[in-house]
């Protein structure tokens, strides 16, 4: 009789945002039965010092898994501006990269776990300098079918991306810069059926012009020509959502887009928040404009492998 009546009593929906507090730039994945969301820690640059986890069985119900990485554990950063995490898994290993403050760089740390906790692997910057204009912030990680990893990045209104090597630890070859028009800041790759969207984040971070935009390739290089804006200020909802990442749902093709915003009332601009919203795609393969929401999207339970 209790457990029907806490079933009755569970939400159905996530509601957005999807968890207190103030966080941005999330990236969702599924590992091992849960959700996972990597987010930013939306404070002043010498509060950001960290980062943080929170894991979901079903969007829903979610856990804070805690500090999963600390700026007093990597000397080499700026110790302020921890900015942007993006997570991979490959053979068992999950790699993080992460902004380690602005100037110090793209650093990697791994884990045996996606909770975490992550360890500095290299004791240096994977990416420093400032190559073909791009800021080095806002890794995103992706491998392809074949196997080949990549890594797309880019403050300063300037795209790249570079061949990681197989054990993820290195870069290989030339840094191609793929700036497509607009482009700030965000980049996300994702491929579906044969084709590579590249999106990004456009406008200012801290207003109401901030977006998400993309663009279609046959390659994972490009050429990326921009397509159209896809999310950004609703007037009834929110103001500046942006920064976003996209995930599917195992065994389907439901998609799913999760992204920071901040709500109407709120006029400091680190006052963020995180929200998941559905995501569709038309006959043609475009991705049509995200209908943002407070309540969220319904419950999605994974099975655990």
């Amino acid at each position: 009789m209790l457990l029907a009546l806490l079933a009755l009593q569970s939400p159905k929906f996530s509601s957005n945002p999807i968890f207190p507090g103030w966080y941005a730039d999330p990236e969702v994945h599924v590992y091992k039965g849960r959700y996972y969301v990597y987010p930013t820690y939306s404070d002043a640059y010498e509060k950001q010092t960290f980062f943080e986890a929170f894991s979901s069985p079903d969007l829903v119900h979610w856990h804070r898994e805690g500090r999963i990485l600390d700026f007093k554990d990597i000397p080499w950063s700026t110790n302020r501006a921890a900015w942007a995490p993006t997570v991979i898994e490959r053979d068992g290993t999950y790699f993080m990269y992460f902004s380690a403050g602005d100037g110090a760089g793209i650093g990697v740390a791994t884990s045996k776990s996606p909770a975490g906790p992550f360890k500095d692997a290299l004791g240096k910057p994977l990416i420093k300098e400032y190559i073909n204009g791009a800021q080095p912030i806002d890794a995103n990680a992706f491998i392809d079918d074949d196997g080949q990893a990549y890594l797309y990045y880019g403050g300063w209104k300037h795209a790249n991306v570079v061949k990681l090597s197989k054990d993820m630890l290195r870069t290989e070859g030339e840094f191609k810069e793929i700036t497509p028009e607009n482009y700030v800041e965000g980049p996300f790759m994702l491929k579906k059926n044969g084709i590579y969207y590249f999106m990004w984040s456009e406008g200012g971070w801290g207003d109401s012009s901030y977006g998400v935009a993309y663009a279609k390739a046959k390659s994972p290089l490009g050429p990326f020509v921009r397509v159209g804006k896809i999310l950004g200020t609703d007037p009834a909802v929110a103001k500046g959502s942006g920064h976003h990442s996209v995930f599917r749902y195992p065994g389907s093709q439901d998609y799913y887009i999760a992204y920071h915003r901040r709500p109407l009332e709120e006029t400091h601009h680190n006052r963020r928040v995180v929200c998941i919203d559905r995501l569709y795609f038309d006959r043609n393969g475009d991705i049509l404009p995200v209908q943002q929401t407070f309540t969220g999207v319904p419950a999605r339970p994974l099975r655990r492998r």
